[in-house]
């Protein structure tokens, strides 16, 4: 009768032990939300969309829009998307156009996303819209800033 206790005793303390263990793993897991860094992929994203590597760098962002942001923001993610999207061998400016807009309303003071959409409308026949980013830009960043001066230099050539 003691043999029995003592083994369920141990038994029971072994069960408890591995719940404990389990229940800790669990929430140590729970604190970040994957595996990746997404500030480094983030920034391997950014090298693909500065080499023109514009489909490797679609798919690179679309992961990233499930991560928290760090070193980067959700608007800067979309204006990247609209960038690759607007740029790619077979520019899809539909798609380009919903991601610079998903970046503006997440950030309507996003410059790069303020600049490329202006971009996109003077591209696609839609200078006033295009002008009225411009004048946007102005006030934002300024008519010294890079953004503004290369929007300008688009819609004024």
């Amino acid at each position: 009768s003691d043999y029995n206790n003592v083994s369920i005793k141990g038994k029971m303390k072994l069960i408890l032990f591995i719940i404990i263990l389990f229940s800790q793993s669990l929430a140590f897991g729970a604190g970040s939300s994957s595996s990746v860094d997404a500030n480094a992929e983030y920034l391997k994203a950014e090298k693909l969309v500065k080499t023109y590597k514009f489909e490797k760098a679609i798919k690179a962002l679309n992961k990233l829009l499930n991560e928290t942001p760090d070193g980067f923001t959700k608007a800067d993610i979309y204006n990247y998307l609209g960038y690759a999207s607007r740029k790619q061998r077979a520019p899809n400016f539909e798609k380009a156009e919903e991601y610079y807009l998903k970046a503006l309303k997440l950030d309507p003071d996003h410059i790069g996303a303020l600049e490329y959409l202006g971009e996109l409308y003077y591209e696609t026949g839609r200078v006033d819209k295009a002008e009225d980013l411009l004048e946007r830009l102005k006030s934002v960043a300024g008519e010294n800033s890079e953004e503004y001066l290369e929007l300008y230099e688009i819609i004024n050539s």
